[in-house]
């Protein structure tokens, strides 16, 4: 889909210059209103007062309303309250509220309307004007701009060119070249998050390779260190955390897997368009790979209510609620990571400042309408998940078959098949059932019918027997009662030694109906008898799973005794749930019974006659194609066993009243004041209307992947004016410490306007069509004048930009808590370096009935498993780290495009006094110890491992005394806390 480009026209201008240029001489009174008054009311005003519930109870949308409310005085502008409001005084805000207020040609336009007599022809009604905001910087089409010339050696990329131009025009200068130690400690932590080893220091200072510079970046970026630290970027955006948050805050036990995706996909050098494609529609835009359901970790990264989806029925306004934020969270996390777009704003209402109505809002919405959150399967090998995919869709094709076929036999049976099943479904429903608390034998639960379990019991010794006797199970759960668990096809085996088997009952090649309470009985067992196995080939089904159960096996001798009372139970498996389930329960003489003999007589005739209804042709064809599903189900449950990623997902095992939508879209409507309590018209799915994007709406008819695959592909789109602009100034941001735009979330109207526009969409157009590359992105942002600059403060540059945003120095940053964290495990020699997989602990986990408890002050920081690069640690939104978050780490609740940076004295004292830092000083005074001999070099080693420089000679002899009168280990506390360790110039 093409976004329409759109010629820019500012609207403010554009108002003053038609409030100027037309005068009230030269307009009609019947034409100053829809010509000069009803744009200013369409653009400024209605947004907020039209409507049902019009803000203030005042509509400015038609004449009747908007004159009977006493606001507007025809004739006299002084005494009408809509000037007094719309008219700036001291010490009070003018409206619009939270909005630029009204020029004072806009002002004058309406003072003279109303002086006129507030003429308003008949039948005129104002509609929000949209297309206007349209001319705002961002909306505008992305196109390469001329670079500027200049002859200035320090200019030496396209970067500097657009830098120097702003320089100039301001009366700045640049600053001078960073010296090589701190460069390179720059760059290390900017493109790795962790400190340059000493020798790495000091192997650049000694290098007089004029390429040493550019050769260091590319070893950076080839590290594995490099994914991980900006992975980390982009999981702040995306709210990435391992719980769900809100009240119970359940842990997510396969978040992980996505964290991984996102660091492989840095790693990679990933193209963006397939990074975000992947990340809303990769299970249908690259089905058969992994990174096609990993990367849908994106729309399941943030919170998600536990209890307003499992314990609250959807029907009920809680339910609705819980589902109505849901949407709006992957919504938001699309629009406003991808796009940089507050579309959440007009969940309410329209939009107060940007193009997006509600029905733009509520059409993205329709988008996710069948999408949840849910564990789902992947595979780490494309050509076995493409094999999965193919078995997966000729095994659906045959039970459709199935389907058509037992269809065909109701029609073919006619109102007498149709009456006997009515009369097995009201006597299984009246059955008055006996039972223990003892259920039976209940296998473990497999997602597929053809997975062979057993179970078997030893008599003790060879045993001559008159009959086995199998009794079914029932149980109440989801409503299946009697015979819940037979199996459908299976077989009965004898033996008097260990594995000397041979059959007795053959029912793997046609299905067993399910018997109810009536037993399955086997007579004329012929020879001796210790061990009797029951193996299921196709199991019966729960619900949306599959399991064997079987409530007892008896084996009568000739006297009529039960042999196998008490018998010992071996099997594949078992849930073991006591007092319900157990292997025990097979053999101790408790089942659940009929007490209506006549009924389960009744019942069992009926089976039978239904079954004789079916003519051979029938059975033989059901059989072959069940055969046909069996044969299907064992291939796949032979092929490598899937991964689970909590990711987005229409297709999973219910949870309560958490049930999988199926793929089938929930129907969206658009909510009067975002209220689930007052639906309007149901809506379609839809686009953001970007320009004069006519297609904005798509197909109510596309499937659920089809709507995604859509989204996926307008946001790739190389017209689009925000995607492209939003994800370099991203990468920007986290080399220079603030964006071109400096609210990165935000290229809206209530956001920043870019310093340096032509320098943005320079960049975004290199980005877009140089391959997406993020390495290729660095490596021009890091090797550019620019970024090598000293951060030296002076006094006279600083009078004009006290801010530095037109970045006449480098700016100094203090590390992020997790850069901290990650460099005093690799200055104590105590980092370990393994990438992937679950999540460590930093807490001591307590799981309740109701929710977990995460507790940080029982954790030993000693641990050795703990000792991973921070990206790995398990992140709890509720109760985040308190030490992490003392140095400002993101709140995994909320997108955190930009973190806070913060100086507090909480944070000296955890530096210092923190049971982790107490723990690795001294770890980091044994390195020193096991690396030098005597306290000055260990010393020197200590503050070349922190800083990457030596001590002066001064500041060696105070270090001296200090460890000599505390010791090192102490002395190492206060390294943890030097300015020049926590902070990068």
């Amino acid at each position: 889909m093409k976004l329409a480009r759109r010629n820019s026209v500012p609207t403010a201008p554009l108002v003053v210059a038609l409030a100027l240029i037309t005068s009230a001489s030269a307009t009609q009174a019947s034409d100053f209103f829809p010509q000069q008054v009803a744009p200013i009311l369409q653009q400024r005003c209605l947004s907020c007062h039209s409507g049902d519930q019009p803000k203030g109870d005042f509509s400015l949308q038609s004449a009747d309303k908007a004159l009977a409310d006493g606001y507007i005085e025809p004739g006299d502008a002084a005494a009408s309250h809509l000037v007094e409001l719309i008219s700036p005084t001291d010490g009070a805000a003018a409206m619009p509220k939270n909005a630029d207020p009204l020029t004072s040609a806009e002002i004058a336009v309406i003072r003279k309307w109303i002086d006129d007599g507030a003429h308003w022809p008949a039948d005129f009604q104002l509609q929000a004007a949209r297309v206007s905001d349209f001319a705002w910087w961002s909306y505008q089409p992305l196109n390469l701009p001329a670079v500027p010339k200049s002859a200035a050696p320090w200019a030496k990329t396209t970067i500097d060119q657009f830098i120097l131009q702003k320089l100039d025009e301001k009366g700045l200068q640049h600053s001078p070249a960073a010296d090589r130690r701190t460069l390179i400690r720059r760059v290390t932590y900017d493109l790795t998050g962790l400190p340059p080893t000493p020798d790495e220091v000091v192997k650049f200072e000694n290098d007089s390779d004029p390429l040493a510079y550019e050769k260091l970046v590319d070893r950076l970026l080839a590290s594995d260190q490099y994914g991980e630290r900006w992975a980390r970027h982009w999981l702040d955006v995306v709210k990435y955390a391992d719980t769900c948050g809100y009240d119970k805050d359940k842990l997510r036990p396969n978040a992980w897997p996505y964290r991984d995706y996102v660091i492989r996909s840095f790693n990679d050098d990933k193209p963006y368009a397939r990074f975000v494609q992947e990340q809303i529609a990769g299970d249908v835009l690259f089905p058969g790979e992994p990174d096609g359901v990993l990367g849908l970790g994106f729309l399941a990264a943030g919170p998600w209510d536990f209890i307003g989806h499992v314990e609250v029925s959807e029907a009920k306004i809680d339910g609705k609620v819980a589902r109505n934020l849901d949407r709006d969270d992957m919504v938001s996390n699309a629009i406003n990571s991808f796009c940089s777009v507050t579309v959440q704003c007009a969940r309410c209402h329209n939009h107060k400042f940007d193009p997006i109505t509600q029905e733009n809002y509520y059409g993205l919405q329709a988008i996710f309408a069948a999408v949840d959150r849910a564990e789902r399967p992947y595979g780490d090998d494309p050509e076995i998940e493409q094999e999965k995919s193919r078995l997966e869709e000729k095994r659906e094709a045959q039970k459709k078959e199935l389907a058509e076929l037992q269809k065909q036999i109701q029609r073919d049976g006619g109102p007498r098949l149709e009456k006997l099943e009515k009369l097995i479904r009201q006597l299984q429903a009246d059955a008055k059932v006996n039972k223990a608390p003892e259920f039976g034998y209940h296998s473990s639960i497999t997602q597929t019918a053809a997975t062979t379990k057993w179970v078997e019991i030893d008599l003790g010794q060879p045993t001559d027997i008159a009959k086995i006797v199998l009794r079914p199970c029932h149980d109440d759960y989801a409503g299946i009662g009697a015979g819940f668990g037979f199996p459908v096809r299976f077989q009965v085996q004898v033996a008097a030694e260990a594995n000397q088997w041979s059959t007795v009952v053959d029912q793997t090649k046609a299905d067993y109906p399910n018997p109810g309470l009536t037993p399955l009985e086997i007579p004329e067992i012929a020879a001796p008898v210790r061990f009797i196995r029951l193996t299921a080939t196709q199991l019966c089904a729960r619900k949306n799973d599959y399991m064997l159960a079987l409530a007892e096996m008896q084996a009568f001798d000739n006297a009529g005794n039960n042999v196998a009372l008490g018998g010992k139970v071996t099997s594949i498996d078992s849930i073991e749930a006591p007092v319900r389930w157990s292997r025990n329960n097979l053999t101790d003489g408790k089942w659940a019974q009929d007490p209506d003999s006549t009924r389960s007589m009744e019942l069992a005739k009926a089976i039978a006659e239904r079954a004789a209804i079916e003519t051979p042709e029938s059975i033989a064809q059901r059989n072959r194609l069940q055969e046909s599903v069996a044969a299907i189900e064992r291939e796949i449950a032979a092929l490598p066993q899937s991964r689970m990623v909590y990711a987005a997902a229409t297709d999973f095992p219910s949870q309560g009243n958490f049930k999988p939508t199926e793929a089938t879209p929930r129907p969206i409507y658009l909510l009067h004041r975002g209220d689930v309590q007052t639906p309007r018209q149901e809506v379609s799915p839809g686009l953001l209307p970007l320009g004069e994007n006519a297609d904005w709406k798509l197909d109510a008819a596309l499937s659920e992947g089809e709507r995604r695959a859509a989204l996926a592909r307008w946001m790739t789109d190389k017209q689009h004016p925000l995607v492209w602009r939003s994800i370099v100034n991203r990468i920007w941001q986290h080399h220079f410490g603030e964006g071109i735009v400096a609210t990165p979330n935000d290229f809206g109207r209530m956001g920043a306007k870019p310093t340096h526009p032509e320098l943005l969409d320079w960049l975004a157009c290199e980005f877009r069509d140089g391959g997406q590359s993020f390495k290729k992105l660095h490596r021009l942002i890091v090797t550019s004048s620019v970024y090598q600059q000293s951060s030296q403060h002076d006094e006279a540059q600083a009078a004009v930009d006290g801010g530095n945003q037109y970045l006449w120095r480098m700016n100094r940053r203090r590390l992020e808590a997790e850069e901290i964290r990650d460099s005093i495990l690799s200055v104590s020699g105590s980092l370990d370096s393994t990438m992937g997989g679950p999540g460590f602990y930093l807490f001591a986990l307590e799981k309740t009935a109701h929710s977990p408890h995460y507790e940080y002050h029982k954790f030993d920081p000693a641990d050795p498993a703990s000792h991973r690069r921070s990206i790995y640690r398990f992140i709890v939104r509720s109760q985040p780290d308190p030490w992490m978050t003392t140095l400002d780490c993101a709140d995994s609740s909320q997108s955190t495009p930009r973190r806070n940076e913060t100086l507090t004295s909480l944070q000296a004292l955890s530096l210092l006094n923190n049971p982790f830092n107490l723990v690795m000083a001294e770890q980091f005074a044994a390195r020193l110890e096991s690396e030098e001999a005597n306290l000055p070099d260990q010393i020197d080693r200590a503050m070349f491992l922190t800083t990457g420089r030596a001590p002066s000679d001064s500041q060696r002899a105070e270090m001296v005394t200090y460890a000599q009168d505390h010791q090192l280990v102490n002395l190492c506390r206060l390294m943890f806390n030097l300015s020049e360790f926590v902070f990068v110039d």
